[in-house]
């Protein structure tokens, strides 16, 4: 029984010592002839399998290193909301209530701009654009509101400058840009008409404010209708020009036209009326449509409108104070920053 008790035991040395293993010589002429399959000092020191001559195979499977520096996330400035009101008045030229004029009616400017002062607090404008400004109205402007408006052009522009004009309170906005364009009045003649960059003291938003005053049909100059035409044209492009500020744009004047300007200017931009009405292609104008008019950008709320004629107001001018409240949303602008030269 011992016999075959020694044959297993020396059957199964024998196969292990075919197969080799820790210390066994099959083990060792393994390893010395692969080099990767039992590896080396190197190798276990550094955790990357070496070649015969010592050398990382694994630099040769990657290639050089490549360093790649990512992209700084963009930064951006964020904006409060906030909520203002914007007017638009015909304030009646000075020179049609003297003696003469065809509103002799009507006190004279000093008397009137002093009324449009008290209706313009009574309402809570904060910004407003102003048509039919002449020297005499400009200096009672100036001399009674003074410490409460700021005036652009005014006489900056000298007499046809001041004649379409924007005011702001002091302390809520200041002006960063004042510009001007040209279109043609009556007899087709150019006429400047302002408009300004202002930004909003409390939050450090920005608005663009123009005002405008085309050319109305009196007797013989009826054939203004083709230079309103014009004019409105050269207007929905100059909404569109500066819609790609990213900042909102507001238009306010005597545009002498209600269907005939809602039409075009909602349809060819994307400012939208205060007094409602539909906006793109298919014109739906609103019900009520003075020849002055509020438009802001569809970003912006209008919150109420009005159309004020009576009491100081009516006494002032022939025409309404066009008032209307706005919100304007929070606002998020990448901030963009510039390469220093070498």
């Amino acid at each position: 029984m011992l016999a075959p008790a020694g044959l297993v035991t020396a059957l199964v040395l024998g196969f292990g010592f075919v197969m080799g293993g820790d210390g066994d010589p099959a083990g060792a002429q393994k390893t010395r002839d692969s080099p990767l399959a039992a590896g080396s000092a190197s190798e276990v020191a550094s955790g990357e399998p070496v070649d015969s001559e010592g050398r990382s195979t694994l630099a040769k499977l990657t290639g050089p290193r490549v360093v790649i520096k990512a992209k700084p996330r963009p930064k951006f400035r964020i904006y409060k909301p906030y909520s203002f009101t914007v007017a638009s008045f015909n304030v009646l030229g000075h020179s049609h209530t003297i003696a003469g004029g065809n509103h002799a009616r009507f006190a004279d400017s000093s008397t009137r701009m002093g009324w449009t002062l008290s209706g313009l607090a009574a309402a809570s404008v904060d910004v407003v654009g102003l048509q039919e400004v002449q020297p005499q109205n400009l200096g009672s402007l100036q001399a009674r509101g003074g410490g409460t408006w700021s005036v652009w052009p005014g006489n900056a522009l000298g007499r046809w400058g001041m004649a379409n004009s924007i005011a702001w309170r002091k302390d809520t906005f200041e002006m960063l840009r004042g510009e001007t364009m040209d279109i043609p009045y009556f007899g087709g003649q150019p006429r400047m008409q302002p408009y300004i960059l202002l930004r909003h003291l409390k939050t450090g938003q920005k608005l663009w404010v123009a005002s405008f005053h085309n050319p109305a049909n009196h007797g013989a100059t009826a054939a203004n209708t083709r230079y309103r035409r014009i004019a409105t044209g050269r207007e929905i492009a100059l909404a569109n020009t500066l819609a790609r500020s990213g900042w909102p744009v507001f238009f306010t004047g005597d545009f002498n036209d209600r269907a005939e300007v809602f039409c075009p200017v909602t349809a060819g931009t994307d400012l939208k009326a205060a007094n409602g009405g539909s906006t793109g292609a298919a014109c739906s104008p609103p019900d009520r449509m003075p020849v002055d008019w509020i438009f802001g950008s569809e970003t912006i709320s209008f919150t109420s409108y009005a159309a004020i004629e009576g009491g100081v107001i009516g006494r002032a001018s022939d025409h309404p104070l066009v008032v209307a409240d706005v919100r304007v949303p929070r606002e998020k602008q990448r901030i963009i920053y510039k390469k220093k030269q070498r």
